[in-house]
């Protein structure tokens, strides 16, 4: 799996977590998940959890680079950036 795949991945996954918390919110009737109380409540603090940890991971796989021009480079036909490592 190359590095942007994962990225990819982890953005699906953080947008469906975040859609699906909204959904249950809709559906329970909370106007916010403060108001949530019991499984609820102990439902939405996991997924918070869940979101910052796959957040916190992604910002370890996305550099910041500014990609230079003379950092770039060409290997089997595809561009890089050799600061950072990021395909271009």
């Amino acid at each position: 799996m190359t590095v942007q795949k994962a990225i990819r991945i982890l953005d699906w996954w953080i947008n469906h977590k975040k859609k699906v918390m909204e959904q249950l919110k809709n559906d329970w009737h909370y106007s916010t998940f403060e108001e949530a109380t019991g499984v609820a409540k102990m439902i939405f603090e996991t997924d918070k959890v869940a979101i910052a940890n796959l957040q916190t991971i992604r910002k370890e796989l996305v550099p910041d680079c500014n990609h230079p021009k003379e950092m770039h480079d060409i290997c089997e036909g595809q561009k890089y950036c050799t600061g950072c490592n990021m395909d271009l």
